[in-house]
């Protein structure tokens, strides 16, 4: 290995370091009362050291929802190799729960804490959002085009969908499902999505 290479190699583990810190740190504390201060203090580097991979907070929770939505995508790209379109839709529900269940963290920085996308300039987008969003817009029309939703946009669907099963995830995420001891929340997430899935197919 060169000298520039692990001089590379560094600066890459270093931001790494930046943005798992401040990941845990935006959970925990909340994304207003954390400083790039605080998170340079945690990394044991001075603020000067951040502010050269990171112009400011809100870039840093910009570039921490878009590597979890990178790994989000991978998720529900698992559906493509599942012919039937309507089964399709099902799974991509399930891979939204398996999602938040083994990133909570990433969950909760990308859809319910403050919107990072402050950090976009005016004429941008946020591609990795669109990337995800994208898929299960597409499955919707395939389920379309097989005979279902008739005389529903796709778009409006997407909302419905995407609110639904997040609000079922959120729900558990922030440990609001005590009320229902029958059932372990994992167990109860999956089990409710069925049911949803069942009322869906009927359309």
């Amino acid at each position: 290995m060169t000298i520039e290479d692990r001089i590379e190699r560094e600066k890459q583990e270093l931001r790494e370091l930046i943005l798992k810190t401040a990941a845990d740190m935006f959970r925990k504390h909340g994304y207003e009362r954390t400083s790039m201060r605080a998170i340079a203090t945690a990394i044991e580097y001075s603020p000067g050291t951040i502010y050269r991979y990171f112009k400011d907070k809100n870039e840093l929770m910009f570039e921490i929802s878009s590597n979890g939505f990178r790994i989000f995508y991978k998720y529900l790209n698992e559906v493509r190799k599942i012919e039937d379109p309507m089964e399709r839709l099902k799974v991509l529900g399930q891979q939204y729960i398996l999602f938040a269940k083994d990133h909570p963290a990433y969950y909760d920085l990308m859809f319910i804490m403050p919107d990072p996308l402050k950090s976009l300039n005016e004429g941008e987008h946020w591609e990795d959002g669109h990337r995800s969003h994208g898929v299960l817009v597409g499955v919707i029309k395939e389920c379309m085009k097989a005979g279902h939703f008739r005389d529903h946009d796709p778009i409006d669907l997407s909302l419905v969908i995407w609110g639904q099963v997040h609000g079922m995830v959120a729900l558990h995420i922030r440990n609001r499902l005590e009320m229902y001891t029958e059932k372990e929340p994992e167990v109860l997430l999956m089990d409710a999505l069925d049911a949803f899935n069942r009322i869906i197919s009927k359309t």
